[in-house]
């Protein structure tokens, strides 16, 4: 299970102190494992959400510096401090921070986890799905800006008296971790954190295979206890229930093989009819989830017409031949009595 593994790389006995499960939307882990560009990147379905182009060229200006494709050359000096403060500013003014109030606790135990890198990144990983689509993207062009920012030699200095690394922490820390009461996070702290996020933003914003197979497990188990009913008004989520009684091994295998196969089979639904993303990536998608679940993709699409569908060949409309013309060779034209007046 998803929450069974987080639970265990933070070293937990119980999730119930740090998280509320029914914060977590199943949706966003599903869609911020799967729907993401060649640069594992989010694509968000809501447009509106993204961030405004202005300031995402403010941003590529100074990771890419001193090429700045989408702005003018400076003409001044002191050009890239008002690009960088503008940058701030807007993140500044955020309501809520990127890693949000509901998993601040989630993220304040990894925390403890720092000295073991590769529990730090897990526990990382699994903590960076839960968030909302958008934030998880802000969050993935942000520290990919800072490191980049951090490491740019060719880049003057954006600060007189701080390093540019330490900026980078200072400027963005509040606005990526910090608690509603100002009191619960010491600041050193947090600092801590978006310096690891910084250094290691590679590795825990992607999505390795193995904890594919957790989000699977996870929404697989959502679907089990949420049943709807027709004619129903909402849906209706029950409690597990207190007491069990014993099945079969036959049952319990026929169980388990339908269980894992029905949110894969929906999910391979979501990813065929996903309007979205281009026909290129669709493909892609598609040719990775046949080469890891060949079984449940057989049974949406059983004939290689089936698949062809969704790809509907554009043909392109060829001018008529005149046949007439490849029969014959071509005559002089001879007037005859019938053209005269």
């Amino acid at each position: 299970m998803y929450f069974y593994r987080l639970q265990k790389v933070l070293g937990l006995d119980s999730l119930d102190e740090v998280l509320d499960t029914k914060l977590v939307n199943s949706k966003h882990i599903v869609q911020n494992a799967y729907n993401v560009n060649k640069q594992g990147i989010v694509t968000l379905e809501d447009k509106s959400k993204e961030l405004p182009h202005w300031i995402l060229s403010a941003m590529k200006c100074l990771a890419n510096w001193p090429i700045c494709s989408d702005l003018k050359q400076p003409t001044y000096s002191g050009f890239e401090r008002d690009v960088f403060k503008t940058i701030v500013d807007y993140f500044g003014q955020m309501k809520e921070p990127l890693l949000t109030f509901h998993f601040f606790d989630v993220f304040v135990s990894v925390l403890g986890l720092l000295q073991k890198h590769s529990k730090a990144v897990e526990a990382l990983q699994i903590s960076c799905l839960l968030l909302p689509p958008e934030n998880r993207k802000r969050l993935q062009l942000l520290v990919r800006m800072m490191a980049r920012i951090s490491f740019n030699k060719d880049l003057p200095a954006l600060s007189e008296s701080v390093k540019t690394r330490t900026l980078m922490v200072q400027a963005f820390c509040r606005c990526i971790l910090c608690s509603k009461d100002e009191m619960d996070l010491d600041e050193l702290l947090a600092a801590k954190l978006v310096s690891f996020l910084m250094d290691n933003y590679q590795e825990i914003l992607s999505v390795p295979s193995t904890l594919k197979s957790s989000i699977e497990e996870h929404v697989a188990h959502l679907q089990r206890v949420q049943i709807k009913y027709a004619g129903a008004d909402t849906d209706a989520t029950f409690p597990p229930p207190s007491f069990c009684h014993q099945i079969s091994t036959d049952e319990f295998e026929y169980q388990r093989a339908t269980g894992s196969q029905e949110p894969l089979a929906a999910l391979l639904e979501e990813i065929a009819m996903n309007k979205e993303i281009s026909v290129k990536d669709k493909k892609k998608q598609l040719k990775q989830f046949q080469k890891s679940y060949p079984e449940v993709y057989r049974v949406r699409f059983p004939t290689p017409e089936t698949e062809a569908v969704l790809f509907p060949e554009k043909t392109k409309q060829k001018p008529p031949i005149l046949m007439w013309a490849l029969k014959k060779p071509f005559q002089p034209f001879h007037r005859t009595r019938s053209f005269r007046m």
